[in-house]
């Protein structure tokens, strides 16, 4: 655009083009919500490829060989996150594999209890409905949630260590245990999913990597729903 200035005696041209350079890149906030939608999706396909192999996927280690992969791809995401298309590719990977390795414990759950697909539907709702609570919550409150960030990684240590206890100690894994540590999950990666929504969009103004962001805000639904799975299970789960 030109703007034409009249002068006493003669008549200047200022192109103001260069002022105010025109981006055409989708901002980082955008970028992160569609990597986000697109892990989702693999994770949806994951999860259809495992149920067809889940008993090839428990037996022979390989269970185990995938969630060692899905852990190295985490501890590396600082190395790849910034190499393309290394960083596309492993993104990828990371909730394909997800999927694959969550596809055993779904189909126990819709086999061996009466009301595993009604538990499962309201595990998929509830998660979607407590994700949108986050992200109002999120946008509207006038707090700042990254005061809350070394409290909520505290309380994530405490329920991986409680979580690896559940493995060892009988006691830890009675119904009201249970109860009691998955709902634990579910408020910490709830305060973790509305924490992560809010560094979304502060973050991604300061043009901040959008695949980690993608990848902590996944991290936080995923868990969020394996928590409130685990929880509805406690509660009202009715073994066949």
């Amino acid at each position: 655009m030109r703007r034409f200035v009249y002068n006493s005696s003669t008549m200047q041209t200022f192109d103001t083009t260069r002022s105010r350079p025109l981006s055409l890149a989708a901002s980082t906030e955008a970028q992160t919500y569609a990597l986000f939608a697109l892990a989702m999706g693999l994770t949806v396909l994951g999860v259809f490829i495992g149920a067809q192999y889940t008993n090839a996927i428990l037996s022979g280690g390989f269970h185990m060989m995938l969630l060692i992969a899905e852990l190295a791809i985490i501890l590396t995401a600082r190395f790849w996150m910034e190499r393309s298309p290394l960083n596309y590719l492993l993104f990828g990977l990371f909730p394909l594999l997800s999927g694959i390795t969550v596809a055993p414990f779904l189909s126990a759950v819709m086999i061996g209890y009466e009301n595993g697909q009604l538990i499962l539907l309201n595990a998929l709702g509830a998660t979607g409905f407590m994700a949108v609570a986050a992200a109002v919550f999120a946008r509207v409150t006038p707090w700042d949630l990254g005061a809350m960030g070394r409290a909520l990684f505290f309380a994530l240590l405490g329920l991986i260590a409680f979580a690896l206890l559940q493995i060892f100690v009988p006691s830890l894994r009675t119904q009201q245990a249970e109860l009691i540590i998955s709902g634990a999950g579910i408020v910490i990666f709830a305060l973790f999913t509305a924490f992560d929504m809010q560094r979304i969009e502060r973050m991604g103004k300061l043009g901040a990597n959008p695949f980690l962001l993608a990848l902590s805000l996944y991290l936080d639904i995923f868990n969020l729903f394996l928590y409130l799975l685990r929880f509805m299970i406690a509660l009202s789960g009715n073994r066949r």
